[in-house]
């Protein structure tokens, strides 16, 4: 009911007039039918259905079975347009004959009203491929334009459960004889929304979790690429489409589901995954270092799983004690779970829990400072300097100042400080080796980029001095895990041409993160270091 208006004010108002508005009513509690009926009275084009709560995807496949255009849109009701957005998608449609045309999107922050742009159909200007766009393209529904026909004429249906879209989007894009993207962003996705499915964690209206929140989609889609005889053209993409997804839907869960939810979750997504993709990477790893790497593990076709991540801490903070004194607070769930981990020193712990086949390493935090803190030692990361402490014992409050006041600063670079990582660092590798006997130890060179751009024109980065020190830093860390883990698999990617901050990231472009094309390479290096047989 609240964002009603501004929805159907900007699809009334479309440059394109000649079209059909199905408001359909998918019994609505709040005062959602008044508003729709009013809607009704005002444009002649606007036709209203109100049906029992059935669900998104019996909402949207009843709008297909009713629509009567060429083509089909769809637009979640919180959401809204530019109000070119039926005009150029059509008029690009039309010229290139194609069953489905996108547009790029804005992520619109419903707390602060920042908006992001996210390009759909390419990376810094270069296309996807098919098989590219069928993996990594947004899944969702709406920001495009698809002919009825490509749904009716192949029988596509949206199944009954959470993330519908993801089930067919991969297929319609298959059955496509044609994708067309307009570059521009068209669509405003409203993200952050109170009481939306995922900020309450997919719960049903009975507030009972889901624990197979993504698999009923997934088997779907890998169903439907069976029944419309595509799945032996596209079986060595399929794989890496479901785990992409399945990852994606952990990523976005990790900090909003309770950790027993949240790993009742994991266990049902490896258990589906032995069973669909018997031959593939399903067991769990672990990740330290730099969100980036994050970044590049999630092109590799295994499943991702956020639990075993580390950010946002130095090896040397497990050199000390826990910092149990310390309760931490931050405006970013994920960076205060990652700093918690710190504080508590649960490395081991989780450890212990996963054993995981793989430990795979950067060095990037290792460019921070180290506050000693009594016999706790914690990383001095941008996460840090954004979060607020609570002292358990006084019950006062303070920020990243009045705690680095209470220690010592230990800072990187200096003898003392290398030191204690070269000891720290021995102890981490005995530590992991003990905890799980025959693990395998892969680490990435990342490096800081001096160079921002794309793929036409670079840039020296602005901070380039400050680059250069902490990258002559994080040289002198590799070298000596080189030379002590002899063993370990090790990839050096920076000498790649394409080794650069892309200028458009959609979170800014900060040199410790790599463009998404390098990052999907760097994967595949690491794939065929592991897996030369495959």
């Amino acid at each position: 009911e609240k964002y009603i208006d501004q929805c159907m004010e900007s699809v009334v108002a479309q440059t394109f007039p000649d079209f059909e508005i199905l408001l359909i009513n998918d019994g609505s509690s709040d005062g959602s039918p008044g508003k729709c009926m009013e809607w009704d009275r005002k444009d002649a084009r606007v036709i209203v259905f109100d049906r029992p709560n059935g669900g998104v995807a019996s909402a949207r496949n009843f709008g297909i079975d009713m629509a009567r255009g060429e083509y089909l849109a769809f637009v979640d009701p919180d959401d809204w347009l530019d109000v070119t957005y039926l005009e150029k998608l059509r008029r690009a449609a039309k010229k290139a004959d194609a069953d489905y045309a996108e547009c790029d999107l804005w992520r619109y922050d419903n707390r602060t009203g920042t908006q992001i742009h996210r390009s759909c159909g390419s990376r810094m200007g270069l296309a996807y491929t098919l098989r590219e766009h069928m993996k990594y393209g947004p899944t969702a529904t709406y920001k495009a334009i698809s002919r009825r026909r490509l749904w009716t004429g192949n029988g596509v249906r949206m199944p009954d459960c959470s993330f519908e879209s993801p089930a067919v989007y991969s297929l319609m894009l298959a059955l496509s004889n044609r994708i067309v993207n307009v570059n521009e962003p068209l669509y405003f996705y409203r993200r952050f929304r109170e009481n939306s499915l995922i900020e309450n964690g997919f719960a049903g209206q009975d507030g009972v979790p889901d624990p197979v929140l993504g698999l009923e989609a997934m088997d779907f889609l890998t169903g439907e690429f069976r029944r419309t005889g595509l799945y032996e053209t596209y079986a060595d993409t399929l794989e890496g489409i479901v785990k992409y997804r399945l990852s994606d839907i952990l990523a976005m869960q990790f900090h909003r589901k309770p950790q027993d939810e949240f790993r009742a979750l994991v266990r049902n997504y490896r258990a589906f995954l032995g069973k669909t993709f018997p031959e593939g990477h399903n067991e769990p790893y672990i990740t330290w270092g730099g969100y980036n790497l994050d970044r590049i593990l999630t092109h590799m076709d295994w499943l991702h799983d956020p639990y075993g991540r580390f950010n946002f801490s130095s090896i040397i903070s497990l050199a000390g004690a826990p910092a149990s004194r310390f309760t931490v607070t931050h405006k970013n769930r994920y960076r205060r779970m990652m700093m918690e981990r710190e504080f508590r020193q649960t490395f081991p712990e989780i450890l212990r829990e996963l054993r995981p086949g793989y430990l795979f390493m950067d060095f990037i935090e290792e460019r921070f400072d180290v506050l000693a803190l009594g016999d706790a030692y914690l990383t001095v990361s941008d996460a840090l300097e954004e979060a607020v402490f609570r002292d358990a014992e006084t019950g006062e409050e303070t920020d990243a100042a009045g705690l680095l006041a209470q220690g010592r600063v230990i800072t990187r670079g200096t003898e003392a400080c290398t030191l204690l990582w070269q000891a720290a660092f021995r102890r981490f590798t005995e530590t992991v080796r003990q905890a799980v006997p025959g693990i395998r130890f892969v680490i990435v060179e990342n490096y800081l980029s001096p160079y921002v751009g794309d793929l036409e024109r670079l840039e020296t980065h602005p901070n380039l001095g400050q680059i250069q020190l902490w990258n002559g830093i994080l040289m002198g860390c590799y070298n000596y895990a080189r030379t002590y883990l002899t063993d370990a698999v090790v990839v050096s990617p920076s000498r790649d041409t394409l080794y650069y901050t892309d200028s458009r990231y959609e979170y800014g472009a900060v040199p410790q993160h790599l463009n998404e094309i390098e990052n999907q390479y760097i994967a595949e290096r690491i794939e065929r270091a592991l897996c030369p047989t495959d």
